[in-house]
């Protein structure tokens, strides 16, 4: 009994102290008042429920309280969503491109800030700059380029020519993720159980930090209690089995290594490893490991994903797709596969493209971002090292930006039938954290979109569908698992 009465007094009392603490806060983005220890976390997940994924919720929020930037408590982290207009601001000024490092990230970085999706500094941006380099140097953007995402085309036209319905995900992932596996070791995947096994990895790595990482972000002390029920075990023997899979990669390129004869990604850095050998060097195995960590999980899923919204869209829009059809043919023989040249005449074909990807973002919302120093945004103090997520949603959506913006209008790209990109679309990001596998991925997107519809027309299975675009909003925006069937042109 006394125990019971303790316990109350202690939360009536963190409440009080909570509530004056709010009220002092000065010139702070206004949010919706948090409670001890949870924060926010049942307000979130009540309207998710009813609005649906969280990019929605937050730009509810932040229509309620007349700011394009809102405070937010989950459970015992706190952190600032900007949407609308500040989403440039944030993108662009180098004060809000740090990473944070917190429990969560630590065991998605596997223990070590390295790498280049969640890193900061300056071993991030010797990474990065490494990278860019890297691509440019084994010709992304030119001939190499396509003839590798040609290649995969080549196997993914055959595989579609087998009767019965298809699941594009399935193909389309293994098309990418061979393209990449390329770019890192100079071949593709030898044989098809290895592939299947390193995809099914990837994808149990995704669903697992999807399902298991909002409650060890959230209640990062729960991992020591129940390893089990939030998940940390099961992320950690994920982790254990990815990290191998690359490090015997690693180790077999490092056998075969010869100075002068570099063919690859790895053997590029392995060059950098033997040629720096200062006890400080971010040239470690480790930091390739998580370099190739970060290319698959960012490019499979972000190419794949675009291709199965893209191949579902045509599939329920019959009238979309004849149009792309006819263009293609106008502009690429059939004779000869789409080429990167092809894209500057074949402006429907992008403004389907872009406006797929602006109402159906694989990433709605992106970071989490570090401010590295104090900073103010839209009137507001940021302090140093507060948390911000970016709410890129919310311009795709923003009714003075794109009329009408539930309705799928590819025209709204065209300017006298000519494709004009828009700024307010954000699929790699801006300013220095800006991706630096974009040329690939966009040209890996463009060639098997095209190449595929060049070969086939696309078709709902008779009695099963699709008939309609389904999906699933959340971290990630997904199609809802469909299959089609691909008829011969």
């Amino acid at each position: 009994m006394f125990g019971s009465v303790t316990l109350a007094l202690v939360m009536v009392i963190v409440l009080i102290i909570s509530l004056i603490v709010k009220q002092n806060s000065k010139n702070q983005p206004p949010g919706p008042f948090s409670w001890p220890l949870v924060g926010n976390k049942f307000l979130l997940k009540r309207l998710k429920r009813e609005l649906g994924g969280q990019a929605v919720v937050f730009a509810e929020l932040s229509k309620r309280y007349g700011s394009d930037i809102i405070s937010l408590d989950v459970g015992v982290s706190k952190m600032m969503v900007v949407q609308g207009k500040l989403v440039n601001v944030v993108l662009k000024n180098e004060e809000f491109d740090g990473r944070p490092w917190n429990d969560f990230i630590k065991i998605r970085n596997m223990g070590k800030k390295q790498g280049i999706t969640m890193n900061d500094g300056a071993d991030w941006r010797d990474l990065r700059n490494w990278t860019v380099r890297t691509m440019k140097f084994f010709g992304f953007g030119k001939r190499e380029m396509t003839n590798m995402i040609k290649e995969e085309l080549i196997v993914l036209v055959d595989c579609l020519k087998k009767q019965g319905p298809h699941s594009m995900k399935v193909l389309v992932t293994r098309a990418v993720v061979n393209v990449l596996w390329s770019l890192a070791t100079g071949n593709r995947f030898s044989d098809d159980e290895r592939l299947n096994y390193f995809i099914d990895l990837l994808e149990r790595r995704s669903e697992a930090f999807d399902m298991m990482g909002g409650l060890i972000a959230t209640f990062p002390w729960l991992r020591h209690i129940a390893p089990e029920f939030t998940g940390y075990n099961l992320l950690q023997t994920l982790n254990t089995e990815l990290k191998n899979h690359f490090m015997e990669t690693i180790h077999a390129h490092r056998k075969n290594y010869k100075p002068g004869q570099e063919s690859d990604l790895i053997d590029m850095f392995l060059h950098e490893m033997m040629d720096d050998q200062n006890s400080n060097s971010v040239f470690t195995e480790d930091q390739l490991m998580m370099v190739l960590t970060d290319l698959f999980l960012a490019g499979s899923t972000t190419t794949s994903t675009s291709l199965d919204f893209l191949f579902l869209l045509l599939t329920v829009r019959q009238d979309i797709q004849k149009r792309i059809h006819e263009e293609i043919d106008a502009v690429v023989p059939r004779d000869r596969f789409p080429e990167a040249k092809d894209r500057a005449k074949l402006g429907y074909v992008d403004a389907v493209i872009t406006e797929a990807q602006r109402l159906w973002p694989v990433f709605p919302i992106i970071g989490p971002r570090r401010v590295t120093e104090d900073t103010v945004l839209d009137k507001y103090s940021i302090p140093k090292d507060s948390t911000i997520l970016i709410n890129t949603y919310s311009l795709s959506m923003d009714p003075n930006i794109f009329p009408e913006p539930q309705k799928f209008k590819p025209e709204r790209h065209l300017k006298n039938g000519v494709f004009e990109p828009d700024t307010n679309i954000i699929q790699f990001g801006k300013g220095k954290r800006r991706c630096p596998g974009e040329v690939l991925a966009k040209n890996a997107l463009f060639l098997f979109f095209v190449g595929v519809l060049q070969k086939f027309t696309l078709l709902p299975v008779p009695g099963k569908g699709p008939y309609s675009m389904e999906f699933i909003f959340g971290l990630t925006t997904v199609p809802k698992p469909y299959k089609l069937l691909t008829v011969p042109r």
